[in-house]
């Protein structure tokens, strides 16, 4: 992976700055191209081809087409083959070849073509062109802006925000959004005037003309098949250990982040098949109740690897302005902080790793599943809607057990959000009384001037009856890219690690689009499908386990960090105006009473407030 810049116009000087805020997505070295219309710049992390041939901004046979890259493209031999076959000449042994001479080739339509992690720019000095390209699922990010009608581009907005003209103002509408799920998302960021490129989108900028047209390359297909559970099941792990082979690729040294769940186990035990002495990592807070190590640690002598467990104790607070200056948008997810703390210890040992993420969204792993399932099926229940109006004290016990566990331990206000839950009459109003951090009544009275527009900019998402579908294709395409993967990207490129995905292969996506959703949450059996396809390879205490959240003890850190909370929720620190500062005492109040669930409200005001100070006011970043 690597960090990349650029800028619709000659200036070799601002790319080099623009690239320096991103030099930790690359240390290994850096390259920059310029003529009259463009300049590209590039941080690179080595993987692939360690040579000076695998330098970028990395050229053609012709020097008429560039590419600044970062990522890695699984499917390059194949594709760099075809290409060879076409007459095409190649220098390096870099997958990076392959998008110059494939744009050369195919033009803009190689981008549904590759197969990988990748946010790039290509520049065609013939057409004075710029096309940007994020990969399908989005497990790279890419941002722009227009500064006077002149397109300019950054792995990470920091890079942006050095260009004279390019504000630093709070884009409200996505402020709204933020509170309501913890994370950013849409095409907006928190930057007014700075935008990111989703997911299988591509944009194309006429330098001359300063036009630009966005186009969708690639949309997941959920398109469920009548087929047996075995039948899935088989091809499933097939595509599963076929994507796992082939991210193998790497000329570092690779590992794997393990947890006690079967996402990242499963990932492990193909790795395993593949490859001698696979070292793995694992992280944990050094209490029983919050940690998942003595599972890790079952998995990895099972499979006899190279194991290494880190614990984020006493000073995990002090790594949080880190990583907020990292994260460049405020995203209230306090598993920032052990991935973080994860990465920095792995890149002593490996450049690669290996990461579970994405078997939640695709195969119905989250809680508010079952949550969804609950009222779904409840609703069906003759005389239920009377019961569904007076609350839940006349709901009979046995449909309360287990499923409401998470609820009740949230207290009052955790009873209150599956009340509404199971009156809500539409899939949206059902998956925001699960979801969301600050209800619309919440931010109303914290934000009071700012317009809500958060739930319609996700209503698209849950236009049919099917709350549990409509929750899979919204946190497919935006919860995942925005939130999970972001995590996973922004904190171990913060220690120059790539991170990579296996699961999100395009080859499992295929299968995974056709498995109908009574296969991914059977009963209460959460990725029941998944388990099934595993099942073979792994222990069976591993494959049966019931997915434990990974917890992470936010009440425990906020209430060593007062000092800091007092300090950053003070009438001085917001003089922005943005909330109603007795709405904000409010919520410090209530966490006194009902911490688990107001500690996350909590970790929200104060991570924008830490965000806030870093890009709005200058204030201290990374340590």
């Amino acid at each position: 992976m690597c960090g990349i810049t650029g800028i619709a116009w000659d200036d070799r000087q601002l790319v080099r700055r623009m690239s320096a805020q991103v030099r930790h997505r690359g240390p290994d070295g850096s390259g920059t191209f310029n003529d009259r219309h463009c300049s590209l710049g590039h941080q690179r992390l080595a993987i692939i081809d360690l040579s000076e041939r695998g330098k970028q901004p990395m050229t053609g046979c012709d020097d008429a087409v560039w590419v600044t890259f970062n990522g890695e493209i699984y499917n390059w031999k194949e594709l760099r083959a075809k290409l060879e076959d076409a007459g095409h000449v190649f220098f390096s042994n870099a997958d990076t070849e392959v998008i110059v001479h494939g744009y050369e080739e195919y033009g803009d339509a190689i981008c549904g073509m590759l197969e990988g992690d990748f946010a790039f720019a290509v520049y065609d000095t013939v057409k004075k062109r710029v096309l940007l390209a994020r990969d399908k699922v989005g497990v790279k990010p890419l941002y722009y802006a227009f500064v006077k009608g002149r397109l300019a581009f950054a792995s990470e907005i920091k890079a942006l925000l050095v260009i004279p003209g390019v504000q630093r103002k709070v884009n409200k509408a996505v402020l709204d959004r933020y509170f309501m799920l913890r994370y950013p998302f849409g095409r907006e960021t928190m930057f007014d005037g700075i935008f990111r490129l989703l997911p299988g989108e591509m944009l194309a900028y006429d330098c001359k003309n300063r036009r630009k047209t966005r186009t969708k390359f690639w949309t997941m297909a959920w398109e469920p098949e009548k087929k047996s559970a075995g039948v899935f099941a088989a091809q499933l792990r097939k595509a599963l250990d076929s994507a796992v082979e082939r991210q193998l690729m790497s000329d570092v040294p690779l590992g794997a982040y393990l947890s006690g769940g079967i996402d990242s186990a499963s990932i492990v035990a193909l790795m395993s098949r593949h490859a001698d002495n696979v070292k793995t990592f694992s992280v944990g807070f050094g209490t029983e109740d919050a940690d998942e190590l003595k599972y890790a640690r079952r998995m990895s002598d099972h499979l006899g690897t190279d194991h290494k467990e880190i614990l984020v104790e006493q000073d995990t607070m002090d790594l949080l302005p880190g990583v907020i200056w990292h994260c460049d948008e405020p995203i209230a997810d306090p598993a920032m902080l052990p991935v973080y703390a994860l990465s920095r210890e792995a890149k002593k040992d490996v450049t690669v790793v290996l990461t579970g993420d994405g078997g939640d969204e695709l195969f119905a792993g989250y809680e508010q599943y079952k949550f969804l399932r609950l009222a779904q099926r409840a609703r069906k229940i003759p005389g239920m809607s009377a019961a569904l109006r007076a609350g839940l004290a006349i709901i009979p016990p046995a449909m309360l057990t287990g499923v409401f566990k998470y609820a009740q331990a949230l207290g009052p206000q955790g009873i209150q959000r599956a009340q509404q839950l199971l009156q809500a009459k539409t899939p949206m109003e059902q998956y925001l009384a699960i979801t969301a951090i600050f209800s619309a009544e919440d931010r109303a009275e914290l934000l009071p001037q700012v317009k809500q527009t958060a739930e319609k900019e996700i209503g698209a998402y849950f236009q049919g009856q099917d709350a549990l579908e409509s929750a899979t294709r919204f946190e497919f395409d935006v919860q995942l890219p925005e939130n999970m993967l972001m995590k996973t990207d922004r904190m171990s490129m913060a220690h120059s690690v790539e991170a990579r995905v296996p699961i999100l292969d395009s080859g499992v996506l295929g299968v995974a689009g056709r498995i109908p959703f009574p296969l991914r949450l059977r009963g209460r059996i959460e990725k029941y499908i998944f388990r099934r396809a595993m099942a073979p390879l792994l222990p069976k205490v591993t494959a049966q386990r019931r997915k434990q959240r990974f917890y992470v003890p936010i009440d425990h850190w906020l209430g060593e960090a007062q000092p800091l909370i007092d300090h950053m929720l003070s009438p001085e620190m917001m003089k922005h105006k943005l909330f109603d500062g007795y709405a904000v005492q409010k919520i410090r109040e209530k966490y006194k009473t009902a911490p688990l669930f107001y500690a996350r409200q909590l970790w929200a005001l104060l991570t924008f407030q830490l965000w806030y100070n870093q890009f709005m006011r200058g204030g201290k970043r990374a340590p």
